[in-house]
């Protein structure tokens, strides 16, 4: 008896707009913790004085879990402005040029690594909320970090801001919210410094925040 085909891994390149009332959820991380797929955000601009947040996505994955995961996007009325499928343009819904507009960015204090020990200590078994800035170094655009995050370590993570040019030849950096328990956070702490992306905490975001 011959076996049935899994549908071929196809990468699928999209740029989405996120309405502002939707940038205060997680929609690409659900994207990976609810469809399996892989995604890399290539450019990125959001911040939360403007209507709308622009992302250049890498989607991978089963076929039909890039489709479930784009009708997702579709109801909750985000815009895909673009589709391309294994390199070749597929879908143009708009000619305009992605933001090039730099942000502000928060002042957060310098996450020394010899603390994180103390700063889990007193932690439930509950879902914390913890506030962090990463920079992506322009190295590693091609690494799908926030991804890695929620498919290897059962995070939430939703971005509140981000700045990541679609040139790649400078760092980028993105604000965000990781929703977990303290070992998740921990172990997900543990990836990004093997990663040696630098990282700035919002202490205050670490005391008496439940999800």
């Amino acid at each position: 008896m011959s076996q049935k085909k899994s549908p071929q891994l196809t990468p699928v390149d999209s740029r989405i707009r996120i309405p502002q009332h939707y940038q205060r959820q997680p929609v690409i991380s659900r994207l990976v913790s609810r469809y399996g797929v892989t995604v890399n955000i290539t450019s990125a601009m959001l911040t939360p004085t403007e209507n709308y947040g622009w992302f250049d996505l890498q989607l991978q994955g089963n076929s039909e879990h890039i489709c479930s995961s784009l009708l997702y996007l579709q109801k909750l009325g985000v815009d895909l402005m673009q589709l391309s499928i294994a390199g070749s343009m597929q879908h143009n819904l708009s000619s305009q040029p992605f933001p090039s507009q730099k942000l502000n960015k928060r002042e957060f204090a310098p996450l020394a690594t010899s603390s994180h020990t103390q700063a889990y200590q007193g932690y439930s078994g509950q879902s914390h909320r913890l506030r962090l800035q990463i920079c992506i170094l322009k190295d590693y655009y091609q690494i799908p970090v926030i991804s890695e995050l929620v498919s290897r370590h059962g995070i939430t993570v939703n971005i509140i801001a981000a700045s990541l040019p679609a040139n790649q030849q400078d760092d980028g950096w993105f604000d965000l919210d990781l929703w977990g328990r303290p070992q998740q956070l921990f172990s997900s702490f543990n990836y990004l410094e093997k990663l040696k992306l630098p990282l700035w905490l919002d202490a205050s975001s670490m005391h008496g925040h439940i999800l």
